[in-house]
């Protein structure tokens, strides 16, 4: 089964496909540094968000954020286009942002949200 993934629901296992599949994907690129998957022979697969660990949390870190996930959105082919990537501050947490992506999957008119958070300083 291609472009599906295993959940766990209820006790059972169950396959995500389309866009809750897209979604995960996003997630997983997001979470992955850079270069982790180079033994597995993807050493481009994932995002550099991890070197923004430790720095403040001001417009330069947000506007970096924000460039880093761009870079990153632009490896998944199953993106048709990038309607926003929004970085702001968590109103509850001042050591974290909220990124927010929208995106338009291929063979999809329909948009796919996904907020993603990291947290900038280490706990």
């Amino acid at each position: 089964m291609v472009g599906a993934d295993l959940t766990v629901r209820e006790g059972d296992l169950e396959t995500i496909s389309d866009e809750d599949n897209l979604a995960q994907a996003i997630i997983h690129r997001l979470m992955t540094s850079r270069g982790e998957l180079t033994e597995l022979g993807h050493p481009d697969y994932g995002s550099r968000l991890d070197e923004l660990i430790g720095e403040p949390n001001n417009e330069r870190t947000r506007n970096r954020a924000k460039t880093l996930v761009l870079e990153c959105l632009a490896q998944e082919s199953r993106i048709k286009e990038i309607v926003s990537v929004n970085v702001n501050t968590n109103p509850l947490d001042p050591n974290r942002i909220d990124i927010e992506i929208v995106v338009v999957p291929i063979d999809s008119r329909r948009t796919l949200s996904i907020t993603y958070p990291l947290r900038l300083e280490v706990a």
